[in-house]
């Protein structure tokens, strides 16, 4: 996946939290700088480009597409030593316009909703907070390059739900190439290694459904997390989602709040 955006997931929904509970990120502490690990050999191998784009022009033909995300992340604890936090999202997605992202686990609870008129990240178990924006006819792709609530709830998903997938994963790829066969919750996969600029990226994708099924990055910089790992699974590729699915359901108590997230960087 793309690393600008797989990084910036470092901070994740739990700096999300973070922000909207007092505009600062003192609920992780400061990362430290860790060495900087040797790149790896600069190879391209056009077969593993080629199941990347299979993978991606498949992903980017389905009129919706609905999966669930099982991450390790590791942050920084108040003494600096990195723990690991579990995090499980359920994403549904319909195109041109229609989102939605629920994200919980280990990290703050927050729910995203694109209904292609607003953006709404409704925050907590009982969606007591909220921050929206008005999005009229913007597209998924619009939204995603935006500033907008809870942009960091996406990141680790994002390059697979933009238009053009392989335009984000294959850019300024510098070296690629096929690991070979492999078995992912029970699934048969092709393993695929990538490296770019400051980090190395690996990704497991379904030999006869050409879904990705487990992603794991490793960070050669030391401006970012060590690295984390996502794992992929019921993909639903064209299956009907009911319009309410996308429209947020607030209580009558619920506090709107006004705050900003950057949106996903377009570069490294």
């Amino acid at each position: 996946m793309k690393p600008s955006a797989i990084g910036h997931f470092c901070g994740g929904t739990l700096l999300a939290a973070a922000v909207i509970f007092g505009g600062c990120a003192a609920a992780v502490a400061e990362e430290k700088p860790q060495p900087a690990a040797a790149p790896a050999a600069e190879v391209k191998d056009q077969r593993a480009l080629t199941l990347l784009k299979g993978m991606s022009d498949k992903l980017a033909s389905a009129k919706t597409v609905g999966f669930k995300v099982r991450s390790l992340v590791p942050m920084p604890a108040p003494n600096g030593q990195y723990i690991s936090l579990f995090g499980t999202s359920r994403v549904l997605m319909q195109r041109p316009d229609k989102l939605f992202v629920e994200s919980r686990g280990d990290l703050f609870p927050i729910d995203l909703y694109c209904d292609g008129q607003t953006v709404t990240a409704a925050v907590g178990p009982g969606n007591e907070l909220y921050a929206q924006q008005a999005a009229p006819g913007s597209t998924i792709d619009a939204i995603l390059e935006k500033e907008h609530p809870a942009a960091d709830a996406l990141a680790p998903f994002v390059d697979l739900l933009v238009s053009d997938p392989y335009a984000r994963l294959a850019k300024d790829l510098s070296g690629a190439f096929l690991v070979g066969e492999s078995t992912v919750g029970g699934v048969q996969t092709e393993h695929l290694a990538f490296t770019a600029k400051g980090v190395d990226w690996e990704i497991w994708i379904g030999t006869k459904d050409k879904l990705p099924r487990l992603v794991i990055v490793a960070y050669r910089s030391g401006e970012r997390q060590p690295g984390f790992t996502v794992e992929f699974s019921d993909w639903k590729l064209d299956a009907p989602i009911p319009a309410q699915a996308f429209k947020v359901v607030l209580p009558k108590d619920a506090t709107q709040l006004e705050f900003k997230l950057h949106g996903l960087p377009q570069s490294r």
